[in-house]
């Protein structure tokens, strides 16, 4: 079901990180602060915070908000990834785990979600490179 998510723009998905705990292998610092892109997805990193939308065709299905910055070197965060349903509740949310690798010009993110076995991803960004997609809409 969630493999699905992004292959189809009728379904959105919605993905929040909150982070219950964190690690990494910091290699010296933070990934440069602005935007990240690829095809299929977009970042924008802060001072303490990053914001990822993940594209369902032409639109987005998906987005993560990370409650620090993004490290160099390997790094592993826990959070949520809410899958928007379009009728009540509205949502239904699982446990995630945002993994992956971040140097000065590029980053790659994995979403595991154990309780569905199913990863999302990996998804590489460039730094410097501007995406931006609308919400999918429920037909």
């Amino acid at each position: 079901m969630i493999a699905r998510i992004l292959g189809r723009s009728a379904l959105v998905a919605l993905a929040s990180l909150a982070l219950a705990g964190c690690s990494s292998t910091d290699s010296g610092g933070n990934a440069p602060l602005g935007n990240w892109g690829s095809a299929t997805a977009s970042l924008v990193t802060h001072d303490s915070t990053a914001h990822l939308l993940i594209a369902s065709g032409d639109c987005f299905g998906a987005f993560a908000d990370i409650a620090q910055p993004i490290p160099i070197g390997s790094f592993s965060l826990t959070g949520t990834f809410t899958q928007l349903t379009g009728v009540a509740p509205g949502s239904i949310q699982y446990a995630a785990q945002y993994s992956g690798t971040a140097s000065s010009t590029a980053i790659t993110i994995t979403i595991t979600l154990p309780s569905q076995g199913q990863q999302l991803g990996p998804f590489t960004l460039t730094y410097g490179v501007v995406k931006s997609w609308t919400a999918c809409l429920f037909p």
